[in-house]
């Protein structure tokens, strides 16, 4: 009963944050920064590339309120799985980023950047005690 007690608290708790925090992804934060007066801004590529954000978003939430529940769930057994699948699925997120940036007429981010991201913001979710472990 006290576990079930705990686990509604932490779920609870999640909710609470995920209210307070914006869920927009790489992708969508680089789509609203695209300058609507560009010259490729109304070009197909450009506006196609947009699609991604929704996508994104969704598997930023999703990642939110996933990991932390796997992690209760799993005693902690599951840290170095889901560090490896929230670090690739931000990976994919920044370089979908970096794709609607070079669709629209900017610059694409260096892979070398991409992983730096990544990595960084793994570990310091990791070395911080967040939970989340992956979305940054």
């Amino acid at each position: 009963m006290q576990q079930l007690v705990r686990f509604m608290g932490l779920l609870f708790a999640a909710v609470l944050a995920l209210s307070f925090s914006g869920c927009a992804s790489q992708t969508r934060n680089m789509a609203e920064s695209i300058n609507p007066h560009g010259l490729q801004y109304k070009e197909v590529v450009c506006q196609r590339s947009f699609e991604l954000a929704p996508f994104h978003d969704d598997i930023k939430l999703t990642r939110f309120i996933a990991t932390p529940t796997l992690l209760l769930l799993s005693g902690g057994s599951y840290l170095l799985p889901l560090l490896g699948v929230n670090m690739g699925l931000d990976a994919l997120d920044h370089l979908d980023a970096s794709h609607v940036s070079q669709a629209c007429g900017g610059f694409a981010t260096p892979s070398e950047n991409i992983l730096e991201k990544v990595v960084l913001g793994a570990g310091f979710s990791l070395f911080s005690g967040n939970v989340r472990l992956g979305p940054n």
